[in-house]
């Protein structure tokens, strides 16, 4: 039986991207081919390996044996002892050499009888069985091995508890989270919107939470937080009411001001920020002390934390007797060192030792931080061979005392402090937890992209479609209250055309709409921006693709109703030029829109800002499983498609000279977009023509060898490649003939060449080399024809009968079979590994073949292996012939 499994994203992100444009992908196979790709369900052939009927591991009962070395009570010891073990023997338990746990075990209710029978003298002394298959099986070269579960460490999720000031709380504040890297000056994920109003009561419980990902604990990792707030009207109550050094209160009528002009001012100003160190210690290490009281998941740290002058009892936090922080426990962080923002910046500004320095606010803004391990289900979707836990992960904070110490925020106040508090489990029950304390994973939680996922050594597991557009800087001569308006267009022509519903809204929940805003800039002629705008991107881009950016004035006048923007200039950035670049780019800023203001023609009626000049920066980051950085990777996707849809050449020669491009592709972009290409390759194996099938397939060797030999844990079959075999391949879900057929062809012409003496080149020895991710291709590939031809047409649970090859496809894997035979057969001779990893394959070959096709065809493939090694002598061929009967018994 073929089961669907969901598809194991090792970041499930709820911002996935959607063909939200409407767009016909018939016109791009490559394209359509990369959405099957991401986002159907992976299929795992549960019969597979040998499984033709679901037959238990063979039991028997306890035999005691009366001899005259034992007497009763010894022999009744051992008897239980080995009951016992049985007995708590479990699936998991039975190797398997596939790396699944055998299914459906059936046992005789005869194991279960509790009435020993004697039989006598033992007639064997050591109470051992004779031979142990599963042993020997267990030495036998080139097996499958159990896979061994892929976890990307951790995940942290925030929630925003509350947020308060010692002068009052009376306007509406906004703020953002994300994971950051100081060391590096690196943004780490996307940003998560939160909101507090002092109007609104709000269960807490309810509150949407930022779930972030990271590969291991670094000290160098924190949260960055950024306050925002409505702008303040010129002459009004400034922010500055925060950051009072005495305990003064708003008064009322200042309370007021700030309500009414709150609500009747739609643009936003940076008011403050903060950074919380998750996982440094430093501070309480050089001390001798506990923690550092900024690090909530920082690993435990022994010595005294009595220190007198360092640590204050106001500080102290009691854990209700719990010494360790698990993942049955969250901690809550009170941050008071919370810097108001004194001139805006951008966020590698705040690290600048030249930057003014920023006044403390005088609040607290508390947040429950919790570290989640990945649960049972996720790791059932992972592997099936064992579950995952992060043992290499110190969870646990040892001191029950915190102290008062220096900020670890950047070059921020001294003296201020963060507290933290460890919630039992039963107390967090009610606060959406369940019974473990693990916090209840909500609809409603933001699963922040962590950008790391683009630049990782391994393939996309899932589709994403998205741009980041950061602005930095835009540089007036004269000051100004400038904010930017970013949209999507997919043309000039016309500039009184709507633009696309393509922004991601701060709101949760919110459909796309057509613009999105960046903060006030209030008093600046040089105005700096750290705001972050998501959009989605269509699947195909034309050249008129375009961000517009629009630069406002803001009048700061008191007035009864929300002040007007006036129009300063406009500026462009076509999204075929620009998207995949990730340095900063430099846009002159236009003072009206004309026509055809993208094409050189209309650029010559432009007036511009400052003389032209770049006055406006800005930052790109793309972040894409269907758009390949790579060039060489677009050339094949294109030629691909003008192939599939017979635009091209009939005899394809643009597409080979793709193909055998391929082989140039940097490791890591091959690597991302391994699971697509090998799709397409095969595809072309299957019906491409003989050019461009011996083509592809030499050009899909030359890809798994590459994988294989860049392994990053040396293992002998690269757990990508059998994640690809056991789960992602999936014959191209019905809709195209199945592969092995055309895959068997090219090989066994390419194994027909060789033994005619033809130069055949280095691909025939990695072939061989990797000859088993291609038979297991094959297998799976009958697997699924299987499925597909039976599934519908047999009555409710009978059996799918084996499938019965046709004679061509089988006469052809049968001459495949016996020239790789002749090469174990030749190359044993030499001793080489190679033919006994080419044995293995094949004698694995044949005993995953019982489960699918007739058995008198599989008898007649073991029948030419009897043959081809008849009266042979040497060791090592009366190995590999005793290594195929292991295997297919």
């Amino acid at each position: 039986m073929l089961n669907l499994r969901p598809r194991r994203d090792s970041t499930p992100y709820t911002t996935k991207w959607q063909n939200k444009f409407e767009e016909n992908l018939e016109q791009w196979p490559h394209l359509k081919e990369l959405v099957q790709c991401y986002t159907t369900d992976w299929v795992k052939d549960e019969n597979k390996y040998g499984h033709y009927e679901n037959v238990g591991p063979p039991s028997f009962q306890n035999q005691i044996y009366e001899g005259p070395d034992t007497d009763i009570e010894t022999e009744m010891h051992l008897s239980s002892a080995r009951r016992t073990k049985v007995e708590d023997t479990t699936d998991d338990d039975v190797p398997s050499t596939s790396g699944r746990q055998f299914m459906d075990a059936t046992v005789s209710d005869s194991v279960h009888s509790n009435d020993p029978k004697h039989f006598g003298q033992s007639p064997l002394p050591a109470y051992e069985p004779a031979f142990d298959w599963e042993n020997e099986r267990s030495m036998i070269f080139g097996q499958r091995v159990p896979e061994t579960p892929i976890s990307h460490g951790l995940k942290i999720s925030v929630k925003v508890m509350s947020l308060s000031f010692q002068a009052g709380l009376a306007e509406p504040f906004y703020g953002t989270i994300c994971l950051y890297n100081r060391e590096r000056r690196e943004k780490l994920s996307e940003d998560f919107y939160f909101r507090h109003a002092p109007t609104e009561k709000k269960d807490i419980s309810f509150e949407p939470r930022g779930i972030f990902y990271l590969d291991a604990p670094s000290s160098s990792v924190c949260l960055l937080i950024q306050l925002e707030k409505h702008a303040t009207e010129e002459g009004g109550v400034t922010p500055s009411v925060y950051s009072r050094k005495e305990p003064v209160h708003l008064t009322e009528k200042e309370k007021q001001k700030l309500q009414v002009w709150s609500q009747i001012m739609p643009y936003r100003e940076s008011f403050a920020w903060a950074i919380v160190s998750l996982f440094d210690n430093s501070i309480g290490a050089a001390s001798g002390g506990s923690a550092s009281p900024s690090s909530p998941l920082a690993p435990s740290i022994s010595g005294s934390s009595s220190h007198e002058g360092v640590f204050e009892p106001s500080a102290k936090v009691t854990l209700d007797g719990k010494l360790g922080y698990s993942s049955r426990s969250s901690v809550v962080v009170e941050i008071s060192n919370l810097n108001k923002v004194k001139e805006c910046y951008t966020e590698d500004s705040l690290q600048d030792p030249k930057r003014k320095i920023h006044k403390p606010v005088k609040g607290v803004l508390r947040l429950e931080i919790e570290k989640h391990q990945n649960d049972h289900v996720d790791m059932e979707n992972i592997s099936e061979s064992g579950s995952v836990t992060n043992d290499s992960i110190d969870d646990r904070i040892t001191d029950s005392t915190f102290g008062k110490l220096p900020s670890n925020g950047l070059d921020g106040p001294q003296g201020s402090s963060s507290k933290w508090n460890s919630f039992d489990a039963k107390e967090m029950s009610g606060n959406g937890s369940n019974a473990h304390g693990n916090s209840v994973p909500s609809s409603d939680d933001f699963q922040a992209f962590d950008f790391r996922t683009t630049t990782r050594n391994e393939p996309f597991l899932q589709l994403f479609h998205c741009l980041y557009v950061y602005p930095t800087t835009v540089s007036l001569s004269r000051k100004r209250n400038l904010f930017i308006r970013v949209e999507l267009r997919e043309d000039d022509n016309d500039i009184r055309r709507q633009p696309l519903e393509a922004m991601y809204p701060r709101e949760p929940s919110a459909s796309l709409q057509k613009w999105a805003h960046t903060q006030l800039t209030v008093g600046a002629r040089v105005a700096f921006y750290h705001d972050e705008i998501k959009l989605s991107l269509p699947a195909t881009w034309t050249p008129t693709h375009h961000l517009l950016f629009t630069f406002f004035h803001v009048d700061l006048q008191t007035k009864l109703e929300a002040p007007k923007p006036i129009l300063i200039g406009y500026a462009a950035l076509p999204l075929s030029t620009h998207a995949q670049l990730r340095s900063e780019i430099s846009l002159p800023i236009m003072r009206e829109l004309v026509p055809h203001y993208l094409q050189d023609m209309g650029r010559e009626r432009l007036d511009y800002l400052e003389d032209g000049k770049n006055i406006f920066r800005l930052r790109l980051r793309l972040c894409s499983s269907l758009y390949p950085i790579n060039e060489r990777i677009r050339d094949f996707f294109l030629e691909y498609d003008r192939h599939t849809l017979r635009t091209s050449a009939p005899w394809g020669s643009e597409l080979l000279e793709a193909i055998n491009s391929l082989k140039n592709v940097d490791s890591i972009a091959l690597l991302q977009f391994l699971h697509p290409i090998l799709n397409m390759l095969l595809h072309l194996i299957g019906n491409g023509g003989e050019t461009l099938q011996v083509a592809a397939f030499r050009a899909m060797v030359n890809i798994v060898t590459r994988v294989q030999q860049e392994s990053v844990d040396d293992a002998e079959r690269n757990h990508f490649l059998v994640n690809y075999v056991d789960y992602a391949f999936d014959d191209f879900g019905g809709r195209q003939p199945p592969v092995y057929p055309g895959l068997s062809t090219v090989w066994g012409s390419l194994a027909r060449s060789k033994a005619k003496g033809y130069r055949v080149g280095p691909v025939y020895d990695d072939v061989l080399a990797m000859a088993w991710f291609f038979l297991e291709l094959i297998v799976k590939s009958m697997a699924l024809e299987k499925m597909r031809l039976f599934y519908h047409n047999l009555p409710l649970g009978e059996e799918i009968p084996p499938m019965q090859l046709k004679e061509g496809v089988f006469r052809c894997i049968m001459q495949l079979y016996d020239c790789l035979l002749t090469e174990v057969h030749e190359r044993c001779k030499k001793g080489l590994s190679l033919a006994k990893r080419l044995n293995s394959s094949l004698a694995f070959f044949c005993y995953d073949l019982l489960s699918i096709i007739e058995p008198r065809q599989v008898f007649e493939l073991v029948s030419l292996y009897l043959d081809k090694f008849s009266g042979v002598c040497q060791l090592v061929l009366h190995d590999c012939r005793a290594h195929i009967f292991a295997n297919y018994m």
